[in-house]
């Protein structure tokens, strides 16, 4: 399992004017770039998750949750197999007991994190118009489901410390497909029902806050991995232990 942070576009925009000091710039290159990028995810209604990508310039990547510096929880070594703290928690996480389910815990918050990162790249698509530095725009975009589309505002601040912020919430739903007919097989008012009640609702956000500044050179070896567990089974008490054990980058 590897930190990607390239997403295949889904969304169709359809942008408001921005002002003419505005750049383009590709949103992928930029997240790949970052030395930190943080995803806050703000339901409609519940608990927010906030989760931390940390880059490094050795290929390093250390995932974290929570206010602050977060809880450590998939550490990547140089691009090689992931390591996993099986002891990470977060509010509504599944209770673990067995290391399978602990695993399959942590591997649900990385995928939280990184699934909310995926869902605004597709959402504000690759091509992106930042506002000039200090300053702040908004767009709109569409994308489709099953009987219409769903509509965001996207507003991009960039911001004078080099950090990048996009904040993607939900406005609201169109339905273009008309009430069904007796014959009708698939696209029934029932299903139309159905698939409307498993989108997302309207007001929920995310926010990707990508910092250019420059990358760390590695995730320290002295850094504990007590508890964690390697996907090749090859791990360490500690990441420099886990980097001769796993043979990625190892010093």
């Amino acid at each position: 399992m590897r930190t990607v942070l390239s997403v295949v576009v889904l969304a169709a925009g359809i942008g408001v004017a921005l002002p003419a000091a505005a750049a383009t710039l590709s949103l992928n290159e930029r997240l790949k770039g970052a030395s930190v990028v943080q995803v806050n995810q703000v339901p409609a209604s519940g608990a927010s998750l906030i989760g931390r990508v940390e880059q490094f310039r050795n290929g390093d990547s250390l995932i974290r949750l929570g206010e602050g510096e977060g809880e450590p929880v998939v550490l990547t070594l140089c691009n090689g197999k992931a390591h996993m703290n099986l002891d990470a928690r977060w509010p509504g996480a599944p209770a673990a007991k067995t290391q399978e389910e602990k695993q399959m815990r942590a591997y649900g918050l990385y995928m939280a994190v990184m699934g909310g990162m995926a869902m605004a790249q597709s959402i504000v698509g690759d091509t992106l118009e930042v506002p000039a530095e200090g300053q702040a725009a908004t767009v709109q975009r569409e994308t489709p489901w099953a009987y219409g589309k769903e509509q965001y505002a996207v507003r991009v601040s960039n911001g004078a410390d080099d950090v990048l912020r996009i904040k993607v919430t939900k406005t609201g739903n169109t339905t273009r497909t008309p009430s069904s007919g007796r014959d009708d097989v698939v696209s029934t008012d029932d299903d139309k029902a159905a698939r409307l009640a498993e989108l997302e609702p309207v007001g929920t956000s995310r926010e990707l806050v990508i910092s250019a500044a420059p990358m760390a050179a590695s995730v320290t070896d002295d850094m504990s991995l007590k508890g964690w567990m390697s996907a090749s089974g090859k791990g360490g008490a500690t990441v420099g232990a886990a980097r001769k054990a796993s043979g990625d980058c190892a010093r």
